[in-house]
Order: C-alpha cells, then structure tokens, then sequence
C-alpha cells in the first residue's frame, strides 16, 4: 500500500508539476472568464483567438522556461564532468612518478561520466516503476543536486574502507566493484562515489596531512575546493566526515596526537574561508575493531543490529547556543554511550559458552572507558572555541568500523600487565576477520544525509540572488506600474481623439448640407469637403495604420471610428462625386471630335460599363474618368489638389461596380456608335491596340542611348533636339513585334470583336465570324507594318553626328569612331536586328543563299496576288505574314547589307572604319602640326571618307558625311585661328606702331601717317598685300563680299572675322591708292570750280605748286597729281575781293589735300566717281567739283575710315 501511494505521490512536489498545474488552472480561468474581462470598454479577450493566443503564450513560456533549466542544469552536470576530469595537479613529465597513476584515474572517471549519463539518481527504482517516463524526468535530479559530503583525514584513517563497507547503494558498483581502490596504498588523489542519495567524495589522506610534495599537496587542495566553488555556488558542501582511527588514537603519542588535531582543524577552516559557507562535521572514529574484544562483543550482531548508529549527536540548538561547553557535552554523551555497552554485557556474558570469547567480550567496556580522555581531549583540540576562528559546527562523534583486521589494542590487560610486570605475553589477535562493516549505513543514510539541509548557503551567492530578486521584483513593479501609465495615457489620447473627432463633426456636416456640386468646375468647392471627409478618423495627425504607441495598449478607438468614417465618406462619394464623374463622361462623349476615334470608344465603353455591371472593369472606368477629370479641371488647379482628387476617384470606383445616378443618353449613345462604326474595323482596331500594347513592349523601346551605352552622347545627337534616350517605342522593334504583337494579334482581334459586340451594339450579321477575323488580323498587320517602317525612318533621319566646337572634340569623336569596339558597329548592329522580323535577323551576315530566298520571297509576293484567286482565305491569312514581314526586310535591306558581317561585307565596313581611323590620324597630324606652328599636312582623308559616305544608307550616309564636314571645319577653325594670330603678330604690331590712331585713319588726329609706312602698309607687295598672298588667298572667297574663309563648316572665330576684314579693306585702300601697281601713293584727281560768290573776284587753288584759278570765267577742268612736284605738301585756297582784300587758308603735311577737303562740306556728284566739295571763306562760298577718277574716292574712302589693324593675337 505505502509503495503504491509513493508512486504517485513522490513526484507531486516537483516544481514544474505544481507549476504546470497552474497553468492549466489559469488557462481555464482565462478561457471561461477572458470575455468578462473590460477595460474602457475595450474587451481585449474578447474572441477566441485572443484567448487561444494568449494560453499559447503561458504554456510556451513555462516550457521554454524548463527546457532551459533542464539544459542549463544537463549543461552543468556534463561540465563539472569535464571538469572533474581533467581536474589533476599541474602537468606531469614523462618522467613524474604520479602519471600514470593520473592517466588511471583520468580513464576511470571516463568510465564512470559515460555511464553517469545512463543512470538516473534519486530514489530507488523499485519505487518509479510503473510510472511515465516523462513523468520521471520531471523529478529527475542531476549529479550535482545531489548532498555532496566530503572524508577528510589522515592516511590510512579508514575513511575509504568505511566507504566500501558502509552498505550504501552505488549506481556503479557493476562497473567498478564495490572498491574503488585498484591495487594497495589507498586513495591517491580522491575518489568520487555517487550513491542514490548523496555524493561521497574520498580524499586522499596526503590532502589532509600534505606529507609528501608539500606545494604540490597544498596546489591540489585548493584546486578540489576551488572546483567544489565553481560548480556548485550556492552550497559546494553539505558536510564534512573527519575521520580518526583508533589505531592513531592509541598508537600515537600526545604531540602527535594534537598535531593530528591541528592539521584537521587546519583543513576544516580551510574548507570554510574558501567556500564561503559553514556546514556540519561529523566526526567518525574507525577501526573500532582495533579495540580488544569488540569483535566478540558484537559477534552476534546481525545486518540489522551492524547497520544501527553507535555513537552520539549533539542537539543543534544547545551545540549553537553561546557558552556551549563541548569537552563537557562530550563527557556526558560518552558515558552514556559506555553505560550502555556495560548494561549489554551481563546478556551477552550469559549467551556465551566460550571462556575465551567472554573475556574479551567483557573487556571492551573497558577499552571504550580508557579511550574517553584521548578521544575528548583530541575532539576538544579539533573543534575547540576561539576568538579568532570561527568554530566547526560539530554534530557528533560515532565509532564505526568498515573490516576486521589487525591486531587489536588491549589498554586494559596492558596496563595490568605493567603493573604486575608481567612480560612476554603476546598481544590479543582477532579471533576473526569477518568483513562486515559496524556502525555506517544508518549512520550515513538515516542520519547525515538527511541532515543535508543544515549546512549553509554562500552569502555573497545569498546577496547576489537576493540583490537579482530585489531587481526583478523592482522590474516587475515598473512594468506594472509602466503599464498602468500607459493604460492612463492611452485612455487619455484616445478620450481627446474622439473629442477631437466630435467636435469636426458638426463642421463636416455644415459642409455637406450647405453645398451643392454639379459639374466639374465645382470639384474646387467638393475636395476640401471630400478630404474634411477622408481624414476624419486621421484627426490629430493620428496614422490609422500605425497608430502612435501611446495610442495603442489595447485601447485604440481609431479602427472603428475608421469604419464609421468610411461609411459616411463611400456615402459622399456616391452621392457627390459620383454624379459628377457621370455627367462628365457624358459630357467628353458628347464633345469627342470626329476624328478622334480612340477617345470616342474609350469614353464610350467608360460611360456604359456605367450601366451595365456585367462588363463593368474599374480599373479602366478609373482610369478614363480620371483623366477626363483631368481635362476638364481649370489650369489653376495645383498638383496636390490634383493628387488628392485621384485619390478620391480610386477610393469611388476602386474595388466596386458604380451605377450612373442619370439615365442612360440612349441618342448620344446611337450617334457615337454610328460614328464610330464609319471607321474601319481594322483602323479602330489597331488604335486600341497600340494603346494597348505600348505599355507591354516598354521593356523593348529602342534608342541611339540603348544601343550604343554610355558613349552615345559623345558621338550622336538628334537633328530634332530630342534626347538620345528617346527612339523607337519597343512596340515597333523585333522583339516587340515577335514577342508581343504577333502573339497577341489574333486574339486581341477576337477579344475587340467581343468587346464591340457591345460596345458598338453589333447586330447578329454585324458580328464578325473567322474569316472576318482573319481578314481584320492581316489588315491591321498591314497597319502595324507601315507604321514600323515610317518610326523606323522619321528615327534614322534623325540621327546625326554630335556637333564639335574644337579640334581636339572632333579628333575625340573621330578616335570613338575608329575604336575596336566602335560605337558606330554597335549602332549598326543594334539597327540591323530591330529592322528585320524575318528568322535571320542581322541580315549584314546573311549568306548567298539567304539573299537569293529574298528574291524567291519577292518574286512569290508578286505571284501571290495574281493567284489570290485561287487561294482560300484561311491560306491567304497564314502566308500574309510572311510577306508583310518581307516588307520590312526588303525595305531595310540596305541598311542591314552594310552591317558588319562576314565576307564582303565584313570588308565593306571594315574600309569604313579604316577611313575613319585615316581621317583621325590626320586630325591628330594637323593638331600637332598646328600646336608646333607649322602648317597642316595634306590629306584626302576627308573627301575620300565623304565618297565613301555617299554610298552608305540612312542614317550612316549623314553621320559620316557629317564627320567629314565636322573634320574639315575643324581644321579650317584652327587654320583660321593660327592665321589670325599670326597676322595679328607679323602685321598687326607695325599696323598698331604706324597706321591706327593717325590721320587719316583719324579724322581727328593731329598725327599723320607717314607716306612710307602707308605704302610698306598697303602697297602691292606691302605687309597687308604679301601675308595675304602667302596665307589668306587659298583659304579665302574673295568674290564674295564680304570676304568669306573658303571651307564654310568651320566655325566663325571672332579674331579671324576681324583679321579678314582688315585684309579686305586693306586690298580696298591698296588699289585706291597705289593704282598700276605704284610702290607709292599716288591720287590723280580733277577739280572743276563750279560755284563762286559774285564778291569773290578770283580763286586760287595751289595744289604744291599746281594752280587751279577761276575768275568767273569758264568752267574748266584742272587735273591736279598728289604729291605735287614742289614738294612742299602744302595746299592753299586764296581768294581776292573788289577792293582787292584777300583771304584765304592752308593746310599742311602728307595728306594736306585730304585735310584740305575735310574742310568743306561734302556731298556726292552726278557719279559714284565725283564729289562736290563746299568751302566757305569769309562768309562767302566757293563749290568745287572733284572728279577721282575712280569709283574707290580716297578722299572718302569708307574702308579707310572704318579701317583696323589685324587684332593682337
């Protein structure tokens, strides 16, 4: 009966068992009670999955929480394993004596760990059995929670023999035998023997006496204690077993004796200052068989009587009490003890038969007696009181007795024998060697183990744990407490929140009720009111999504508030928006132009999906009606107002059927129908379908930018102005054409035709059958084709050169071009793939064969329409393709032909290339060239790289003859510039030094330019005239006016503008001056009087020596030369009156006769040779006819006066 209420009752007070049951408690608890649960009207355990949800979470924490115990504590146990292991002294030699009495210890505990983790410690089995085996593993205790107890004494104290004999039950008896010793000599460092109720560790008696190897015994020592700390902090020790044999009672003397006592003490408090901790002694005397007569005395003990305890426990309460007088408390124990023994001994006389076994039954009373001074005295020297040392808690004295073997000691008939000097007696031997142990298996199992609990605890591992409790009750508080806040807060917020919404409330409303839309141009008025609407619930700026944390814990009202919003806000949006978005769409239908037919049918199609709900797709109603809405808005409307009106939109027709509030328009629907049914199928067909199709051949969109990568924008440009990451729509390249177009056309078609049965409201024999689709399909292929060939050539034609403003950014594009890798094949190679639909894309490497197939596929497209007759619909739909696609092949033939392929034209293209690597090396040559000063080499790289372009199909033919013009106008910029500034050097500085500033390239000027330098200047052969000749003539059109550089694609430069108008002015002045090819200036004028004041008797003229008069007289003609042959380069007008008084002036110098005529006012005669020069002396006025002879007039020469010298360079 007791072994049956033990198995189920000894694993009851398991703390995972009590725990567990907890849990189940509380789990129903919340289960049946969770929904009672409230918090501001807020029921968090209200549904069945917050329920569930958190039960999960209590059992998943309490499971987390015992499998991590059990690992930790299976952790522990498996590394204070390891650690006993290989927990030896410090490294042995080779030579050390003691290795391979370590190696053998090592190996056995070996043994003993991989057995230990096969073996269950705790109770018996015989109890458990029947149980769960999950059921035991909660109850399961590891080795290091077992009592752990500790035999400390000198060698040979017996401490392992009472160990072996003591009865206990050791788990590894079968793989170790009942000994743990091998061989003789006893422990040698400790053994470790693991019982069912405690673990027992056997130290060696050098650890207690440090005997041998002082260091090494004192090293070993602390190193065990230090271990014991490690693994089990809390409480290493749950007592010490000091044992003392009687043989070293009684053999030694008194010295040795309380030198013994003061090596154990010594170990005692060892053990305590290192573990921190205080715990019971218990002091066993062994081989008490050594004592004369005990093996008599208790000869007729059995199992039950051996196993009892002989020895005595001091009360716990008097041992701690102060003033606890220990040899005394001793004394009183021990007589009892020997009391009894002397009361047992008339019984044990009696049952005896044999003389010899009664007397030495009879004397072991009185070996006990003798032995109470020696044995009081040595436990009073061990556990003695001090001030300085805290005394060992002892808890009894016990004699016991593990073999019976030896001699034994006989005081009493020793002292008898002294003193009746009897001598040559033999000493008493056993009278047998039974092998059963006195006095240790109750002692031990009945008695010390279960006072496991009396030792103490670690009390800085007490602080710590308690400092750690202390911290997470602290923790627990603040969480409760931080809970609670935030609980308040959010009640707060969410109190304000719905305040906040409440008080909007009233205003949205006044909002709604006072307005009223009907048109698009109201949805200014409609948004704010749509958006008051919208944003309601988001009151505060609260995100409805991801409400703020203080908002949250349970007590969000936002989700419903949410949904009572959206109610009234989906109601708005019907009643308000949706009227306006219907009668726009009516409206766009009503104003939808004839010829835009795609609007038409989308706004169509939009505006009856209105009505029908079968056909109903929101996505496209959205999606017109949003860009109707669009259009319709006034330009002031700002992008987010915009925004938020699309939202508005998504969130009307987003998801949903919406039914138009009016009336169909059954007239405007049949007139649009009607309209829209006078275009085409196949026309009305291929709009929709490139609108729809676009998007899906985006991936496939074609461009200079595309093709050619990151070098496109240094070589090509678009003459348009369009960016190079713009080209051809991927629905117009092969891929898109082979991948989406040709796939997707015939059921496209199907599709429209379905679609425009009731789009259009087709009639039964307007609605289109299988022929009719394969007859639309090859028309709208048709459609598709032309239109590819004219993206492909509006593309081509405007792809050109990029433009270059210097020689290095041409000799840059020219060494781009000639590249390895040049950006020209990637172009060609790019073009010629999307330009053929056929199966040989690339046609640049077709072959012989592949060209003659083309004229095969020509000539059958030819014949294909004189046997079309002959041929079924369904035959011609299948071959159509074909020969539309021939098409396009044949028309890019050329382009493809030129491509870099293999054979001729790999040869082809690669002569182009050499004429552009040609053209570069000559730029490189002409820019060197000019850095150095000299002139350019000639080539005919360019012109030979124009011939060749001319051959060269669109857009190749323009980019290279543009590289040939750009290499031209480069060389001739540069050219020009270096001309310029050599002429601003050689001509310039002398012009600056002798002709600017000076009359009469001055008016104004006193200066006057010297007539040498004016002929060194202008004169044939003169600087302006030689440089001209040697530099300018080739390079520059002088038939035109003004002069003009020869090579037109160089760009204008601003100096060599100016250097060459100079040049020109100075051949003007040069053959105005310096006629018949005179090295000096001459000017052969004639002057005719015309005019005279009638008070004015004469007019002299001296012209350096020659006369011009005039009298009144004829009007004669005076040819007059400059210089004049006197010399004096003077002139001077004199004229007489009739009172003969004269008057008159003169002017000097150079160029006296131009200064002369400065003087008159000047007008033009009857030809472009004459002037009419008007002088005034004395108030009277004299007019002169000038004739120079030539239209060039010095005298007002306009090159002359608008005259610069070439500008500085």
């Amino acid at each position: 009966m007791n072994q049956a209420v033990a198995r189920f009752v000894r694993p009851l007070p398991s703390r995972e068992i009590w725990t567990f049951a907890g849990l189940v408690v509380l789990a129903c608890f919340v289960w049946l009670a969770g929904p009672l649960f409230a918090f501001a009207e807020v029921r968090p355990l209200e549904s069945g999955w917050a329920r569930g949800l958190t039960i999960a979470v209590l059992f998943v924490a309490w499971g987390a929480r015992v499998v991590w115990r059990s690992w930790r504590a299976g952790q522990l146990n498996a590394q204070l394993l390891n650690q006993l292991r290989e927990a030896a002294p410090g490294p042995a030699t080779a030579d050390d004596p003691a290795k391979a009495q370590l190696d053998e210890l090592r190996s056995r505990f070996d043994e003993a760990a991989t057995l230990l983790k096969k073996v269950r410690f705790g109770q018996a089995d015989t109890v458990r059995k029947g149980l769960p085996r999950w059921f035991d593993r909660m109850s399961r205790q590891y080795l290091y929670q077992l009592p752990w107890y500790v035999f400390i004494g000198a060698p040979g104290s017996g401490k392992t023999t009472a160990l072996v004999n003591s009865g206990l039950s050791f788990p590894l008896a079968e793989q170790f035998g009942r000994a743990a010793i091998r061989g003789v000599g006893g422990t040698r460092h400790c053994d470790w023997w693991f019982t069912n109720d405690a673990v027992l560790i056997d130290t060696a008696g050098r650890y207690t006496t440090h005997e041998g190897n002082r260091a090494l015994d004192e090293a070993e020592w602390k190193g065990f204690v230090d271990l014991l700390k490690k693994y089990r902090t809390r409480q290493p020790l749950n007592g010490a077993m000091l044992t003392i044999s009687v043989a070293d009672l009684l053999g030694a003397s008194e010295a040795e004796r309380t030198q013994h006592a003061m090596v154990l003490r010594k170990r005692l408090l060892e053990l305590r200052a290192q573990l921190g901790i205080r715990f019971p002694v218990y002091l066993l005397v062994t081989k008490a068989d050594l004592l004369a007569g005990f093996a008599e005395y208790f000869s007729s003990y059995g199992r039950t009587e051996c196993a009892q305890v002989w020895g005595f426990t001091f009360p716990l309460a008097q041992s701690e009490a102060p003033g606890f007088d220990l040899r005394a408390a001793f004394d009183r124990e021990y007589r009892l003890l020997h009391q009894r023994l002397n009361d047992g001994l008339p019984e044990l006389l009696a049952a005896q038969t044999d003389a010899r076994q009664r007397e030495m039954t009879y004397l072991l009373p009185q070996q006990i007696a003798d032995l109470q001074d020696m044995l009081g005295q040595f436990v009073a020297e061990v556990f003695s009181v001090s001030s300085y040392e805290p005394m060992p808690m002892l808890r009894g004295v016990y004699l016991t007795s593990g073999t019976q073997e030896g001699t034994a000691f006989d005081r009493v008939m020793s002292g008898i024998k002294r003193f009746l000097k009897i001598e040559g007696v033999p000493p008493v031997a056993q009278v047998g060697s039974t092998g059963r142990s006195f006095f240790l298996k109750s002692l031990l199992q009945e008695h010390i183990f279960r006072e496991a609990a009396l030792a103490g605890s670690d009390l800085r591992w007490h602080q710590k744990r308690r400092v750690l409790q202390i911290a997470g009750y602290v923790l627990l508080a603040l969480a409760c407490v931080a809970v609670l806040v935030a609980w308040l807060r959010s009640y707060s917020n969410n109190r304000a929140y719905l305040d906040q919404i409440g008080a909007r409330v009233p205003a949205v409303d006044a909002q709604i009720a006072g307005a009223k839309f009907s048109d698009a141009a109201d949805v200014a008025r409609l948004l704010p009111v749509l958006d008051a609407l919208g944003g309601l619930a988001n009151t505060g700026g609260v995100d409805l999504q991801h409400p703020p944390l203080a908002y949250r814990w349970g007590l969000f009202q936002g989700e419903k508030i949410d949904e009572a919003v959206d109610a009234v806000y989906r109601r708005a949006l019907e009643d308000v928006l949706l009227p306006i978005a219907a009668s726009r769409m009516e409206a766009a239908l009503r104003d939808a132009r004839p010829d835009e037919t795609e609007f038409a049918y989308a706004a169509l199609k939009a505006y009856l999906m209105l009505y029908d709900s079968a056909h109903y797709d929101p996505a496209f109603v959205q999606a017109v009606v949003d860009l109707e809405m669009e259009r319709a808005l006034p330009p002031d409307f700002s992008p987010a107002e915009r925004t938020a009106l699309r939202a508005h939109l998504a969130a009307l027709f987003g998801g949903r059927v919406a039914v138009s509030p009016y009336p169909m328009n059954e007239r405007l629907v049949a007139d649009v129908r009607d309209r829209l049914r006078q275009v085409p199928f196949s026309q009305r067909l291929y709009r929709q379908l490139t609108l729809t199709l676009r998007p899906a051949t985006s991936a496939f969109d074609f461009s200079v930018a595309r093709a050619v990568g990151p070098d496109a924008s240094l070589v090509f440009r678009r003459q348009g102005g369009k960016p190079l990451s713009e080209g051809v729509p991927g629905l117009y390249t092969r891929n898109g054409y082979r991948n989406v177009f040709a796939p997707r056309l015939a059921g496209e078609v199907e599709a429209y035709g379905r679609e425009e049965v009731w789009v259009l409201n087709l009639g039964l024999s307007e609605i289109p059958g299988p022929n009719d689709a394969a007859a639309w399909a090859r028309d709208i292929r048709q459609l598709y084709l032309n239109d590819y060939l004219k993206t492909w050539d509006d593309y081509l034609a405007d792809i050109r050169l990029q433009r270059t403003a210097t020689l290095a950014q041409s000799i840059q594009v020219a060494r781009a071009l000639s590249s390895a890798d040049s950006p020209l094949t990637r172009l060609m190679v790019a073009l010629a793939r999307d330009t053929a639909l056929g199966d040989a894309p690339g046609g640049g490497a077709r072959n012989l064969a592949a060209r003659a197939q083309d004229k095969v596929d020509e000539a059958r497209s030819s014949l294909s329409q004189i046997f079309a007759s002959q041929a079924s619909d369904a035959n011609t739909a299948a071959t159509a393709p074909a020969s539309a696609e021939q098409i396009v092949d044949s028309h890019f033939a050329g382009l493809r032909a030129f491509a870099p392929g293999s054979g001729d034209q790999a040869q082809a293209f690669n002569e182009v290339l050499k004429s552009i690597d040609a053209l570069y090396t000559y730029l490189t040559a002409t820019d060197d060239a000019l850095r150095s000063g000299a002139q350019p080499p000639p080539s005919d790289a360019p012109a030979k790289l124009r011939a060749q372009a001319g051959r060269l199909p669109t857009p190749f033919r323009e980019v290279l003859d543009d590289l040939s013009n750009v290499a031209n106008g480069s060389v001739a910029t540069v050219e020009q510039r270096s001309v310029a500034t050599r002429a601003g050097a050689n001509v310039g500085d002398f012009c600056r030094q002798a002709i600017a500033g000076r009359y009469p390239f001055a008016r104004g000027s006193s200066r006057d330019v010297a007539p040498a330098d004016f002929a060194q200047m202008f004169a044939p052969g003169g600087l302006m005239d030689d440089f001209f000749q040697k530099n300018l003539q080739s390079i520059v059109d002088t038939t035109s006016h003004p002069w003009r550089f020869a090579n037109r694609n160089a760009d204008a430069d601003p100096s060599a503008a100016a250097m060459l108008a100079s040049f020109e002015k100075a051949a003007v002045i040069r053959d105005a001056y310096f006629g018949g090819g005179a090295r000096t200036a001459q000017l052969k004028v004639q002057i005719q009087p015309l005019e005279m004041d009638p008070s004015i008797t004469e007019m002299v003229l001296d012209v350096d020596g020659q006369i011009v008069r005039y009298a009144h007289g004829p009007l004669v003609q005076s040819a007059v030369d400059w210089p004049g042959p006197r010399g004096s380069n003077q002139v001077r007008l004199q004229v007489s009156g009739q009172a003969g008084a004269t008057d008159g002036f003169s002017t000097d110098g150079p160029w006296a006769l131009h200064r002369l005529f400065d003087r008159a006012a000047v007008s033009a005669g009857r030809g472009s040779d004459q002037m009419i020069a008007r002088f005034t002396v004395d108030g009277k006025p004299i007019v002169l006819q000038v004739n120079a002879g030539s239209v060039r007039n010095p005298f007002r020469l306009p090159q002359m006066e608008s005259f610069t010298c070439p500008p500085k360079p």
